[in-house]
């Protein structure tokens, strides 16, 4: 059995001006921005035979990139869907052209439309300013867009009327994403009763769903059955994706904040040979201790709804 099909992020930058109270941003001590070089390389090594979607992603804010539109136009070429995940922070008319035309999917990270909550959250950020970032995407993007609910508990109180804001503005899909633990070095204590029934209530999906994406319910369970034979650690989360630094390091896992599993370099490293041998690696390396990424069971990822077809990618012309 091959490797399944992986999302990859690519980050932009680690740079971000906000202090999320779920993000550690403490495990960061470097900064920079991915070089027009480095998404060259790791574009050349990513077809459709590997990848669903390409994101900009990461530890950082993607939009801070001096070079957004560049790294947009250079992504879309293999013919995979492109996204990036932002909380919306710099609208430049150069960002804001990349968003409208060349990026395929647009993930935007949203907490609360209660101003308390708000900066409960996604701390250091601006409230006003943020919400007219929010409504400028809608105007360009809303019917491309996927709202990442994120904050975890803290923003149960104030979701019916962020989301019922967000569909005013043209918003269509809503994701309530868990809270990962972020391997080990954020814990979370969900209320899954609460968060279950807020799902049904205002008509959300949930997060879950992104970590078989790629080819269904079936071939994700089969795949765990297949490696947990190889590898009694191995984990289905960590499959689930690829994540590529800024300076284009590989690392083990996207839950990886302090880069403690790098695993090689594009520069040096072809990413399809890393996917074809960490199967003895995933939930044996440094940062698998501590982390319950591996501990979501098969019977939440059975509850979650259909996943909805992909967004289709836009033109890049």
């Amino acid at each position: 059995m091959g490797f399944r099909k992986v999302l990859v992020n690519l980050e932009a930058t680690p740079s971000c001006p906000a202090a999320c109270a779920m993000c550690p941003r403490d495990l960061i001590s470097d900064q920079g921005y991915m070089s027009i070089e480095t998404m060259e390389k790791v574009i050349s090594q990513v077809d459709t035979s590997m990848s669903w979607e390409i994101d900009l992603a990461g530890r950082g804010e993607p939009t801070l990139h001096p070079q957004l539109l560049e790294l947009a136009k250079i992504m879309a070429r293999p013919g995979v869907l492109t996204g990036i995940v932002t909380t919306g922070v710099a609208m430049t008319p150069p960002n804001v052209e990349a968003l409208e035309k060349h990026f395929g999917v647009i993930r935007l990270s949203v907490s609360s439309y209660v101003r308390s909550i708000f900066e409960k959250v996604h701390i250091g950020l601006n409230f006003e300013k943020i919400w007219r970032n929010v409504e400028t995407l809608a105007r360009v993007g809303a019917h491309k867009t996927v709202i990442h609910l994120t904050g975890g508990p803290v923003i149960y109180d104030g979701l019916p009327e962020t989301v019922a804001h967000l569909r005013k503005l043209g918003f269509q899909r809503f994701k309530l994403l868990t809270l990962w633990n972020r391997g080990g070095h954020f814990q979370s204590n969900e209320d899954r009763d609460r968060r279950k029934a807020l799902i049904s209530e205002l008509g959300l999906e949930t997060g879950e769903d992104e970590v078989w994406a790629s080819e269904g319910r079936m071939r994700f369970v089969s795949d765990i059955a297949f490696n947990k034979l190889r590898n009694p650690k191995y984990c289905p989360i960590g499959a689930s994706s690829v994540s590529i630094s800024y300076k284009g390091d590989i690392l083990g896992c996207f839950q990886d904040f302090g880069h403690i599993s790098v695993v090689g370099n594009v520069h040096q490293m072809d990413i399809r040979t890393h996917l074809e041998r960490r199967y003895s690696e995933l939930g044996n390396m440094k940062i698998c201790q501590g982390c319950d990424a591996h501990k979501v069971s098969l019977f939440q990822v059975a509850q979650t709804k259909k996943r909805e077809a992909p967004l289709p990618a836009i033109s890049s012309s």
